[in-house]
């Protein structure tokens, strides 16, 4: 089966499914303005309108016109400013998921998916309802090629408290749970949202109490940020595979013993999407390669 231009059996993705921001793009006498990474961006038409709204897309966030009085309405009242934020999340994974529906259906290609961190739990319904894509967040499923997936969107805890965060211990147990369920864990796949501790895939900036950037010989200082959990569930269940996201900027792939673990990395900033293609065989893992668009 074809999917765009690769030949693949089955898609995963390890979650930060919704965007982070909305920007408001404000009615003026003369048209529209918004301002979109530093920049005051002018719309005089519709053709200027629908280029601003794209570029916003392009970088995950979300393109609201709206009336001046309307986005004072919501600055000052941060109930309905969470309301409106929430709403157009829904609407806008509603909207890739029927696209998935109109694109994917009857390619013979199932596409699995977790949440992330920082995806609030009231998507998980609309997630449940979607008739193409399947969510395995806290469960274990059947895949192409004789392999099973577990899968988790939560992560180890964040300096700005994120909705889906949870304590190293209950990561390890619950991933324990889990790989109770497999039919055989060397043939499973973690599809983790966060990454394994000191693997390179989850290098980030490091932060002091006051959540300001650390820096060393005026550089920034990095560090690991990732799950001992998840790490130490590797160690010791030796999975085929580790599929993870997170640490957007820490991009790669590593082993842990016989296991390889990915980080596609994300450069949502500009608009380049990336992955990984994955070939298993009967032994293990063939080859595994980086591709983006």
């Amino acid at each position: 089966v074809r999917l765009g231009l690769y030949e693949a059996d089955v898609v995963l993705m390890a979650g930060d499914l919704t965007g982070k921001a909305m920007v408001p793009i404000v009615r003026t006498d003369d048209g529209w303005e918004a301002e979109l990474a530093g920049r005051r961006r002018h719309a005089r038409d519709e053709d200027d309108l629908e280029a601003i709204e794209q570029d916003v897309a392009n970088l995950g966030f979300y393109p609201m016109r709206m009336e001046q009085a309307d986005v004072e309405r919501v600055a000052g009242d941060p109930e309905a400013l969470h309301a409106l934020f929430i709403a157009e999340i829904r609407s806008r994974l509603r909207r890739w998921l029927d696209l998935a529906d109109e694109r994917l259906e009857g390619t013979g290609v199932p596409v699995v998916v977790i949440p992330g961190n920082d995806d609030p739990y009231e998507i998980d319904d609309v997630l449940a309802d979607a008739s193409y894509c399947e969510n395995v967040d806290g469960r274990v499923a059947e895949i192409p090629g004789g392999l099973e997936v577990i899968g988790l969107g939560v992560s180890s805890p964040t300096p700005w408290n994120t909705p889906r965060e949870v304590p190293e211990d209950d990561f390890f147990e619950t991933i324990t749970r889990l790989t109770d369920q497999a039919k055989d864990p060397r043939r499973t796949v973690l599809l983790i949202h966060c990454p394994p501790y000191d693997t390179g895939l989850d290098t980030a900036p490091l932060l002091d109490d006051d959540l300001r950037l650390r820096a060393s010989a005026g550089d920034l200082m990095r560090g690991p940020v990732g799950s001992r959990g998840v790490r130490r569930a590797i160690e010791g269940f030796r999975p085929l595979l580790g599929l993870h996201g997170h640490i957007h900027e820490s991009g790669g792939e590593a082993k842990i013993g016989d296991t390889l673990v990915l980080n596609p990395g994300s450069e949502a900033a500009y608009g380049v999407l990336r992955g990984y293609l994955v070939d298993v065989g009967s032994s293990g893992v063939d080859r595994a390669f980086r591709v983006e668009g």
